[in-house]
């Protein structure tokens, strides 16, 4: 009666929430545009290598032509004009040396000096109006005690600058190129910000960087937002965090989340800002100077993003190494080498995706579902762990229903986050589990595709749950996520394996240990350190493991997991058959079997990945497990009726 009871709860969840599954599928599809991109200071190395080749006009053309549908710009700082010969920096002796008559006039106090280089500079004037709203907010909250300005010095032709109490001139962001932005811009592409942490007094509304956000939304429509470094701005300061998003929300400006990249501050952010629907997800590709053997591997990974993680913005790195810095062109040459090599990666990734879909990165639709909803769910997934555990030992069902009541009332309720998540965590274990313990014997090769297909089913209603349970936006941008999937790896096939070699252990301690025996635990045990060794987004690939990978995702647009239709699926199936013919090792495979459930099961709780491709992979990985299953239950035969007589006859003299 209590199971009836269990089932019903479940049944009754799945049915309310269609519609909210049916909402996310369409809120996915429905945006398919994205974005290349790449840096400014990364670009600009061409048109001073390239310019007896080409104009600036036609190098941008001609990435425009090729797919790149915006730049990225830091703002600058005074030394990168110094970098460009508009200032030279000086010191206070050096001036005094050159000019003696400065000594009585240039003030005790630190700071830097800057020459003026060019009289005509309008970052001359820029730098005053800058520093003197810095050092008014400085006076503001009370960290100078006297309100100083910019000072300038003229000794014969030389103008020189004084920056009180400036400790380095690379330090505080002045402005945006915006000469550099015309052109950018004029050419058809978009402009995105990108700012470093280094405001130090982005709190006061009159900041001047928010006169320049404003003048980039207005005059150039920029509508997205990056951070550069490992913090956004404001990290761990939120009073600048709620001004400084205030003041996006008021332009109208999207938020970029790198992914592999979490920014400092980024959950802050967003919560504060109210912006977690309001992110584009990018992710970075390192082209290098293009000759490295990575390029297409990288290449690939853009394309997959775009399919899988619903990335919708790709940034194309053509002079960036791991960790940031960037190379340099040694000569024209090298240049106009990696400039085709940029183009050709802009090209395949436009013809990969489509032309008609380079419209520039879109965020998604909101998604929401009543708290009824969730609840039913919630209730839904308490069952199921009650089901497993009941299944394990009766007696656990009591415990286990009331501990996932616990949580659904800590998690709705009381809007306890944690409690969700860890609600969710064992739903996805229950369902990889019961998957592998629902039946008791294999009567024939009909029940044993019956107990398959069942078992498959047992496993993505578990998936539904969950995904039903951490339903929102925040999920499909991985703002928020799903927690434990290490842990779902691993722990079905740890409790299974317990629950089936009681009764394995009991039965074979006292027999003879054959050499096969050994010989089918060494294999065993070898895959499952394959296993763990690969786990994770670094991981071993056997040689041309990555070419097979690719060539099945050319193939299938997407590709099943390799621990499900290679492992989990098929020795699950050679397990289920070996029960049929009571082979006392068939425990052994169906605890490994539990492997592509926990897969299949940790598909779905990849949140951020578009559900009909994690149901069309899961769908690849059931189907192709199938035909290996029965390929290793034809082996299997092979050995058991033709090699291993002739190998006991021949070395056991039996």
């Amino acid at each position: 009666m209590v199971k009836k009871i269990a089932w019903a709860l479940i049944v009754i969840a799945l049915l309310v929430s269609i519609p909210s599954i049916i909402d996310r599928v369409n809120v996915e599809q429905s945006n398919k545009s994205y974005e290349i991109t790449m840096a400014y200071d990364q670009y600009e190395q061409w048109p001073l290598m390239l310019d007896e080749m080409m104009t600036e006009e036609e190098i941008l053309e001609q990435l425009r032509d090729s797919g790149l549908s915006s730049m990225s710009f830091e703002p600058l700082t005074i030394w990168d004009l110094v970098l460009e010969g508009e200032f030279e920096r000086k010191s206070r002796p050096e001036i005094i040396h050159d000019h003696p008559e400065a000594k009585d006039e240039l003030p005790e106090y630190n700071g830097q000096y800057i020459r003026i280089l060019d009289d005509e500079s309008p970052y001359i004037d820029l730098i005053k109006e800058v520093y003197n709203n810095h050092y008014e907010l400085m006076y503001e909250d009370e960290i100078f005690l006297t309100q100083y300005e910019v000072e300038e010095y003229e000794y014969g032709e030389d103008r020189i600058l004084f920056l009180p109490y400036e400790v380095s001139l690379a330090s505080m962001p002045i402005s945006f190129d915006f000469e550099a932005i015309d052109l950018v811009n004029e050419a058809g592409m978009e402009i995105i910000p990108r700012l470093p942490n280094r405001f130090p007094t982005i709190q006061h509304e009159n900041h001047f960087i928010y006169d320049q956000l404003e003048r980039l939304a207005v005059d150039y429509q920029a509508d997205k937002i990056l951070f550069s470094g490992n913090d956004v701005v404001g990290f761990n300061e939120p009073e600048q965090i709620r001004t400084f998003t205030d003041a996006l929300n008021e332009y109208g400006y999207n938020i970029v989340k790198i992914d592999f990249n979490d920014q400092r501050g980024m959950g802050s952010l967003l919560r504060v800002g109210n912006k977690e629907e309001d992110v584009v997800r990018l992710f970075s590709m390192e082209l290098g100077k293009g000759n490295e053997p990575k390029y297409q591997e990288e290449l690939d990974k853009g394309i997959r993003g775009y399919k899988e993680r619903n990335i919708r913005m790709l940034f194309v790195n053509p002079l960036a190494r791991p960790g940031g810095t960037l190379q340099t062109y040694h000569h024209p040459g090298e240049a106009q080498q990696g400039f085709h090599y940029t183009t050709e990666m802009l090209n395949e990734l436009q013809s990969q995706l489509g032309e008609d879909r380079n419209t520039g990165a879109e965020t998604y639709g909101s998604l929401s579902q009543s708290t009824i909803v969730t609840l039913i769910v919630s209730l839904g997934a308490a069952a199921l762990i009650a089901l497993t555990a009941y299944r394990i030992y009766p007696v656990l069902i009591w415990p286990a229903g009331i501990g996932g009541l616990a949580l659904t009332a800590a998690g709705i309720l009381f809007n306890i986050d944690l409690a969700l998540k860890g609600l969710a965590l064992l739903t996805a274990i229950s369902a990889a589990v019961y998957a592998g313990l629902h039946f008791r014997g294999i009567k024939n090769w009909k029940h044993l595709i019956i107990t398959y297909a069942i078992s498959a089913g047992i496993a993505l209603v578990g998936a539904w749950l969950v995904v039903g349970m951490l339903y929102g936006t925040e999920f499909l941008l991985k703002v928020d996520e799903f927690r434990g999937v290490k842990v779902l790896s691993i722990a079905p096939a740890a409790i299974v394996g317990v629950v089936l070699f009681l009764t394995f252990i009991r039965q074979t301690l006292n027999e003879p240990v054959r050499y096969w025996h050994l010989m089918i635990m060494a294999i065993v045990g070898a895959i499952l350190l394959l296993y763990v060794a690969r786990s994770g987004n670094v991981s071993i690939a056997l040689p041309y493991e990555r070419e097979f990978r690719q060539w099945l995702e050319n193939l299938l647009y997407v590709r099943p997991r390799t621990t499900e239709f290679l492992i989990g699926f098929p020795l699950f199936i050679l397990g289920l058959y070996m029960m049929m013919v009571k082979n006392k090792l068939a425990p052994i495979f169906i605890t490994i079997g539990m492997l592509g459930f926990a897969s299949i099961v940790g598909t779905f709780t990849h949140l951020h990945t578009p559900l009909l491709v994690s149901g069309l992979r899961s769908v690849y990985g059931l189907l192709f497990g199938l035909g290996f299953g029965l390929f290793y239950i034809f082996i299997f035969r092979v050995i058991t009726n033709y090699v291993y007589p002739q190998v006991e006859k021949r070395w056991m003299n039996r």
